[in-house]
């Protein structure tokens, strides 16, 4: 999901690029070009926002499937060559949990759950972060030109707007 996330919101930054040399070089798209800017910023904002949603909810799967684990190990019987042996579960994953929050190893996914995580999972939350801060600042820098430019912008709304004025002058 991560691969799939970064691959989304890295087309995602290619096309704003594309959008902004298409409609700096076209003054008459530079109203579409705007707003489509404006538009897939906001929406590769939003799965940034979905992708940490997503990480959370991972780690608060895998919590769960080793609680389950944990519970069954002590159940675990094992057959030797003349039927149930007397060996018995060394609870792997409880004692890795344990040594693991010794260790101060672990660290909760986010403030509002009450998920662990090893913590190096914060580098995996960094990225989407930052891909966040990148389509906030895109989305606070295109519209704050639009906003000092506004005459501009909407000198030439569209590419119709510019042929019916030249119909008008040759009348």
């Amino acid at each position: 999901m991560n691969r799939w996330n970064y691959s989304v919101l890295t087309a995602s930054l290619l096309a704003i690029g594309v959008i902004l040399g298409w409609a700096s070089s076209h003054d008459t798209f530079l109203l579409a070009g705007i707003v489509g800017i404006l538009v897939l910023s906001a929406v590769a904002c939003f799965m940034c926002f979905y992708w940490l949603k997503q990480i959370d909810d991972f780690k608060a799967l895998n919590t769960a499937k080793f609680a389950v684990l944990n519970k069954m190990a002590p159940l675990v019987t094992f057959e030797g060559p003349n039927g149930p042996s007397q060996a018995k579960s060394y609870n792997c994953f409880d004692k890795e949990w344990r040594e693991l929050s010794a260790a101060h190893a672990l660290q909760s996914a986010s403030s509002r759950t009450f998920v662990r995580g090893l913590r190096s999972s914060g580098a995996e939350r960094f990225i989407p972060r930052a891909f966040g801060l990148i389509f906030a600042l895109v989305f606070i820098s295109v519209l704050t030109f639009s906003i000092l430019s506004w005459g501009d912008v909407t000198d030439h709304p569209s590419p119709f707007s510019k042929s019916e004025q030249v119909e008008k002058k040759t009348k």
